[in-house]
């Protein structure tokens, strides 16, 4: 007799697919309806050029259907940003059962466990695959789908949060944790906000996996500036992308540091600025050995 397999668990990937292929059925079939609506505009167009004339019926037909044709457009941009999120969601899960598996192998540092310089090689791997899992968090953000026209809401793209913005639990967020320079902004994660304080509690990103034992650094508000949760669609809203010579926060390439920058110009279809560092070369640090003292 063969031997019994063991079915893996799919942590629910199986009912997430099944879950995007309803919103892509959803898609089609709201594009059929909307170039329904636009043929019957056109058709109707075309009749009224014919004769020549306009009937108040026309007009009243007229704005009915373009309404109509609004309120579908709308709800298939809807469904659309659904899948969106959909599959947003699903490639995070992808990375983290991936970081699982790299935490769990033994394969990481190239050495048997008891070597005494199997550390440093395992290391290096883990923050290789951290810096990407952080690329992909990027890349990931939702895109803000609004009219061309219309305002996108706070924290999407260069769009900065409200002065009496709270950031919630779990927030990415840059964080002024020392006062030697201006320069020595870390990534972190909001762990909690005290009403009472008016201050916030938040972790080091690269500290994360040590859970509750992670050191937390209590800052005012003026030292926490929340990071964008939506992207800005660049065919659509170029002009409210960064623009040359606007001043930002940009991380130091393979860490989790920022240094004042100024955006250099804008590179496209990439969606990358390009920065020019207001730095020396000197203060530049090699992944966290910043100037930063602790």
């Amino acid at each position: 007799m063969g031997r019994k397999i063991k079915n893996r668990p799919d942590h629910g990937g199986k009912n997430q697919y099944q879950e995007l292929n309803v919103l892509l059925h959803q898609i089609q079939d709201q594009r059929v309806r909307s170039g329904q609506t636009l043929n019957s505009i056109a058709k109707l167009y075309d009749k009224n050029s014919l004769e020549q004339r306009s009937f108040p019926s026309y007009k009243t037909k007229q704005k009915s259907l373009i309404s109509n044709s609004i309120c579908e457009t709308q709800q298939e941009i809807d469904i659309i940003q659904k899948a969106l999120n959909k599959i947003s969601k699903m490639e995070a899960g992808k990375a983290g059962a991936a970081e699982e598996g790299a935490g769990g192998s033994g394969l990481e540092g190239g050495l048997s466990p008891g070597s005494s310089h199997s550390q440093q090689p395992r290391k290096t791997m883990r923050r290789g695959f951290f810096m990407t899992m952080l690329q992909r968090k990027a890349n990931q953000l939702p895109t803000w789908g609004g009219p061309k026209g219309e305002a996108p809401p706070a924290l999407t793209g260069t769009v900065p949060a409200d002065s009496s913005y709270i950031c919630n639990p779990g927030d990415d967020v840059a964080a002024l944790c020392d006062d030697v320079a201006d320069y020595n902004w870390i990534l972190a994660e909001v762990y909690l906000y005290n009403s009472n304080t008016n201050k916030y509690q938040v972790k080091d990103i690269e500290e994360e996996d040590r859970g509750e034992n992670s050191d937390k650094h209590t800052l005012s508000r003026r030292r926490v500036i929340p990071l964008p949760l939506r992207k800005l669609d660049p065919q659509t809203h170029q002009p409210l992308l960064y623009q040359p010579k606007h001043k930002v926060l940009a991380l130091y390439p393979q860490t989790t540091c920022f240094y004042p920058a100024t955006i250099h110009k804008l590179v496209l279809p990439c969606h990358h600025p390009q920065v020019s560092s207001t730095l020396p070369p000197s203060t530049s640090p090699r992944r966290r050995q910043r100037t930063i003292t602790r």
